[in-house]
């Protein structure tokens, strides 16, 4: 699978780890008032066709609030989706999911007392569904939604720092496959053909 950088960051790759560092200021973020966007962020990528998962843990160098290391699926700055472990405005590090179909749907989710998640979105035509796990067995739904998407798209990880000066987040055995599950929703994998 080949791998794209888009935006500048500091990235290293060292076994199944990939460490990204990002300056201050960086941010995918679509003002819900529609009027900005702000699409600097450090994106690592490949470019996947039709259904697919894309599962990694998350660990982030947490400094400022909205500090973050998140999974992002990416079709062009008007629509696109961000599921990230970040540094939360309620205080603590939290499970966020940002939907944009041209501006940004902004949710936070369950506090993680953790120091690292694992993420992992799945797309199923044009429904895609979040969980997240702490320990990869036992997952939980933080999202599910529909966004038109285009068969081929962007699929891969970002570290974003937008209030502080910079961000460093570890993404550990990041791995992007077809998708395993006949329902997205309650991850039921599909029964095999024999």
């Amino acid at each position: 699978m080949k791998f794209e950088m888009m935006n500048e960051a500091e990235v290293k790759i060292d076994g199944e780890k990939i460490s990204m560092r990002t300056k201050g200021g960086t941010n995918l973020f679509n003002g819900v008032s529609g009027t900005w966007k702000n699409t600097n962020f450090p994106f690592y990528y490949a470019r996947i066709q039709g259904d697919f998962m894309v599962c990694s843990n998350i660990t982030v160098d947490f400094q400022a609030v909205y500090d973050l290391g998140a999974l992002v699926v990416f079709e062009n700055e008007n629509k696109w989706i961000k599921f990230a472990f970040e540094n939360s405005d309620m205080g603590v590090p939290a499970i966020v999911s940002v939907v944009t179909r041209d501006t940004s749907d902004d949710c936070n989710g369950e506090p993680i007392q953790n120091d690292s998640v694992w993420l992992q979105i799945c797309r199923q035509g044009s429904v895609f569904a979040m969980h997240y796990s702490i320990d990869k067995q036992n997952w939980k739904l933080a999202r599910i939604c529909r966004v038109d998407m285009q068969e081929e798209i962007m699929v891969g990880i970002s570290v974003q720092c937008p209030t502080g000066n910079q961000c460093m987040a570890v993404f550990d055995e990041l791995e992007i496959k077809d998708n395993l599950y006949e329902d997205i929703r309650n991850l039921k994998v599909k029964e095999s053909d024999g």
